[in-house]
C-alpha cells in the first residue's frame, strides 16, 4: 500500500509504508498544515513499515513544533509493527502514552 494520509475531524491518519522517500512529502504536508493550526493529532496505527529515517522525522517534526509553540500529539502504540523501531531509536518518547 503506498501512503494516504486522511484527515478525519482533526486527526491526521496516514496509511501504508513511512519510508525514507515519503518524507518530502510528509514534511511539506505537515508543514503546511502546522502554518494554519496550533495543535494537531497524528495517528501512525495504520502504518504497515517505517524505517529509522522516517522515525527521525516524526521526532524532527515534534521538537520543531514545540520550539514554535505548537502541539503534534503522535498516535500509536497500538501498533506493535512500529514499536520494535521506536524502542530501537529511542524515540519512543515522542509517541502519547494514550488514544486521544
Amino acid at each position: 500500500m503506498s501512503l494516504e494520509i486522511r484527515e478525519n475531524r482533526g486527526i491526521f491518519e496516514i496509511l501504508g509504508k513511512v519510508t525514507t522517500p515519503q518524507i518530502g512529502a510528509l514534511n511539506s504536508y505537515f508543514q503546511a498544515v502546522l502554518e494554519r493550526e496550533d495543535s494537531i493529532v497524528v495517528s501512525l496505527e495504520s502504518v504497515t513499515d517505517l524505517d529509522a529515517s522516517a522515525v527521525r522525522f516524526f521526532e524532527k517534526l515534534y521538537q520543531d513544533s514545540a520550539r514554535q509553540n505548537k502541539v503534534v500529539s503522535l498516535i500509536g502504540r497500538q501498533n506493535s509493527t512500529l514499536m520494535e523501531i521506536f524502542n530501537t531509536t529511542r524515540t519512543n518518547y515522542i509517541l502519547s502514552p494514550d488514544r486521544i
